[in-house]
């Protein structure tokens, strides 16, 4: 009689048992390697944020006031069953037309829940001409931008560094 092909029952669990060790090894470290890169995403998007406002006030000669939104937790969201991201600064320019004014306000960065940012100053400023104001006679401001500790996994916080007038912007 002609021999059957295939697998016998013993090697389909072990090939199963196999397969499980490794997911069990990757899930983990692809989380990480999400959590990291929504970090690290927000940190390009708020640099990005930070250069298009400093160049439309100095474009279209306005100012525009940031204000840190402070919050403790993301809000949950019913529909979603999530948490949803929040507006990182409230944004109010003047000097501008409307249109002008729409497209800074309707850019401002969302944080994610899994992120978190702290802000040496809860207000700041970009003049006409571009250049950044600080209240207080601060010459710096300090953004700390991290992984929340109740995430799956923790990311090192990352600072931006802005440098009044001017407004350069450091990372590290």
């Amino acid at each position: 009689s002609e021999s059957e092909k295939g697998f016998t029952i013993v090697e389909l669990l072990i090939a199963i048992a196999i397969i499980g060790v490794l997911a069990s090894i990757a899930a983990p470290s692809a989380l990480k390697w999400v959590d990291k890169e929504k970090q690290n995403s927000y940190i390009r998007e708020l640099i990005s944020y930070l250069e298009l406002v400093k160049k439309e006030t100095r474009r279209w000669n306005g100012s525009c006031s940031l204000v840190t939104n402070i919050f403790s937790s993301n809000p949950f969201d019913n529909s979603t069953r999530k948490k949803s991201p929040v507006n990182a600064f409230n944004v109010t320019c003047k000097g501008m037309d409307q249109s002008n004014k729409r497209n800074i306000i309707s850019s401002v960065p969302k944080i994610d829940p899994r992120v978190f940012q702290i802000v040496n100053q809860r207000t700041f400023n970009f003049t006409p001409k571009g250049h950044l104001s600080i209240p207080g006679n601060q010459d710096t401001l300090l953004i700390l931008v991290g992984g929340r500790p109740d995430a799956d996994s923790y990311q090192k916080p990352k600072c931006i560094l802005l440098e009044s007038p001017i407004g350069i912007i450091n990372t590290g």
